[in-house]
């Protein structure tokens, strides 16, 4: 009886670990997904307008339609998905969208992701790549967002911590540490160091 109780109490704790790690990494992929489909969404879009030849917008209602269309395309998951336009310009290629994916979570509870992109169409001669900067601490991402290769990186807001100071930020799994006027070349990680 004895190794009974124990044997459901394990259980229990198995199953609540297993949950628990679920809801984490699940609201990882969705924030990651969402990032992802909103970046190549907004790149897509914008390409098309500006490839004249195989592309003509006449409006701020194509560019928003175009836009959703090619979101949709890019998220496979089975959020609710709210995309809110805050502008839209054809003429001079502005584009400031956010999206909010709604889910539910393993123990049923409704979350969301949120990600913002604003984009503003430029002529270059070379074809930029973006570079994705994160910054983390303690294992989870603090803050995220992605610039043009060759643009400086700009340092988050110093993050806190109960006791301890913040000395600043290292790239992860080397020993430099981030420093100012640091062009961002290749997506980047970086980790909080504490004292």
């Amino acid at each position: 009886m004895k190794h009974t109780v124990y044997g459901i109490a394990l259980l229990a704790l198995t199953v609540m670990v297993v949950a628990g790690a679920m809801v984490v990494s699940g609201k990882d992929v969705r924030e990651n997904e969402t990032d992802k489909a909103l970046n190549t969404a907004v790149e897509q879009t914008l390409e098309q307008l500006k490839d004249y030849g195989s592309y003509d917008i006449g409006n701020a209602q194509e560019l928003i339609a175009d836009f959703q269309q090619a979101l949709l395309l890019h998220i496979s998951s089975d959020a609710d998905i709210e995309v809110r336009i805050l502008t839209a310009d054809s003429e001079k290629g502005v584009l400031d969208v956010e999206v909010v994916a709604s889910y539910k979570t393993v123990n049923d509870q409704k979350k969301s992701a949120v990600c913002r992109k604003t984009v503003i169409m430029e002529e270059y001669t070379d074809k930029k790549h973006y570079c994705m900067m994160e910054f983390r601490m303690d294992g989870s991402v603090y803050e995220k967002y992605s610039l043009y290769q060759g643009s400086e990186v700009i340092l988050p807001r110093e993050p806190k911590k109960n006791g301890r100071i913040f000395r600043g930020w290292k790239l992860a799994g080397e020993a430099g540490w981030l420093a100012v006027g640091l062009a961002a070349e290749k997506d980047m990680v970086f980790e909080a160091v504490f004292e």
